[in-house]
C-alpha cells in the first residue's frame, strides 16, 4: 500500500504465444526482450530465475532507476526474491518497485510470499506493507499508473486503482466474489449459465481509488499465495485459493486524448519496495485459455 496521504497509489514472449507479444502502441519503445525459461509440464513460468534480476529493473522515489540493486535494497538470496533485506537500514531506504522490462496481458498472475521481520519509519509499529502491481504502463515514476494487489497485513487483496486508472468492482453479496469463475478459463461466455449464475453484469460508472476486498485468508507468519486472474478489461484477486475481489471495465486515461479513457489490457508487473522486509519465492505467470 502506498502513503496514501498524498496519494492514492499511483518474456519469453514467444514461450506464452500471441497473449504476451511486446506492446508498441502509447507513443513508448518496446521493452526489451529476453528469453525465459519455457513452461514447465503446468504451463507457469517463472518471472524469477532464482540467481539474479534479470529482466527486472528497479525505480525508487528519490534515486530512480537502477540503484535499488546496488543498494541491496533487492536482492535474490536462497533462491528467493528478498526485499527491504539485512543490508538495508534507515540511510539506504527509499520507497518504489521492482518492474518486468515485458508487458502481459491476459495471464494469472501466481506469487508467494512471507513477511520478515524488520520495519522503517514512518511505519516502524505499523500494518507490513508491500503490493503487486500489473497493468503498470507509461512513465516509471513513485507511483506508476497501474492496478494495484494490495499486500498488507489485514488487507490483501483489495485492488488500488493508481493514477488515473479506473473501473467497476463487482458486486458481491455475502462473499459470493468469484461465483463462475475458472482459475484456467477466466471469466464464462457471457450468454453460458455460469455467467447468468454468476449475476447481472454492473451499469455502475467506472471510478478510481481503493476496492475493498471480502474476507481475511491470509496468513501472518507463514507463506501465502497470492494469484491474480487478469483476462481483458477484468481481474480478480484470489488469496490463498479464495476469491475475495473482482473487478470489470478497467480503463486508463488515454495519452492521444486527453480526458478520455481506454481499456487497460496490458502492462508490466511489478512488487513494491515499501516499509517491510518480505520475501518471495514463487513469481510467475500462465496464459489464460
Amino acid at each position: 500500500m502506498i502513503n496514501r496521504r498524498h496519494v492514492l497509489k499511483g518474456m519469453g514472449t514467444l514461450a506464452l504465444g500471441p497473449t504476451l507479444l511486446p506492446l508498441a502502441t502509447l507513443a513508448q519503445a518496446a521493452p526489451p526482450k529476453l528469453t525465459l525459461p519455457p513452461p514447465g509440464a503446468d504451463g507457469w513460468i517463472s518471472l524469477i530465475n532464482d540467481r539474479d534480476l534479470t529482466g527486472w529493473y528497479s525505480m525508487l522515489q528519490k534515486s530512480g532507476k537502477g540503484v535499488a540493486e546496488k543498494k541491496r535494497i533487492v536482492t535474490v538470496e536462497n533462491e528467493m526474491l528478498h526485499i527491504m533485506g539485512a543490508d538495508v537500514d534507515d540511510t539506504q531506504y527509499e520507497a518504489g518497485y521492482l518492474a518486468t522490462h515485458q508487458e502481459f496481458e491476459n495471464v494469472r498472475i501466481r506469487l508467494e510470499y512471507k513477511w520478515g521481520v524488520k520495519q522503517f519509519a514512518p511505519r516502524t509499529i505499523s500494518k507490513r506493507d508491500n503490493g503487486l502491481l500489473y497493468g503498470l504502463v507509461g512513465e516509471d515514476k513513485v507511483w506508476p499508473r497501474c492496478v494495484e494487489c494490495q499486500i498488507e497485513e489485514g488487507d490483501v487483496g483489495d485492488f488500488f486503482l493508481v493514477d488515473g486508472v479506473r473501473g467497476v468492482q463487482s458486486p458481491h453479496g455475502a462473499g459470493l466474489f468469484g461465483q463462475g469463475l475458472s482459475p484456467a478459463h477466466g471469466w464464462p461466455a457471457p450468454d453460458s449459465d455460469a455467467a447468468k449464475a454468476a449475476g447481472k453484469y454492473s451499469t455502475e460508472e467506472p471510478s478510481t481509488g481503493r476496492k475493498i476486498k471480502d474476507g481475511n485468508f491470509e496468513k501472518l507468519d507463514d507463506w501465502n499465495t497470492v494469484e491474480v486472474l487478469w483476462q481483458g478489461d477484468r481481474a480478480a484477486h484470489i488469496i490463498n485459493g479464495r476469491a475475495v475481489n473482482t473487478i470489470t471495465r478497467l480503463q486508463q486515461p488515454d495519452p492521444a486524448n486527453p480526458g478520455s479513457f481506454i481499456p487497460l489490457t496490458r502492462g508490466k508487473i511489478a512488487l513494491e519496495i515499501e516499509y517491510a522486509e518480505i520475501w518471495f519465492r514463487r513469481l510467475e505467470v500462465k496464459a489464460i485459455g
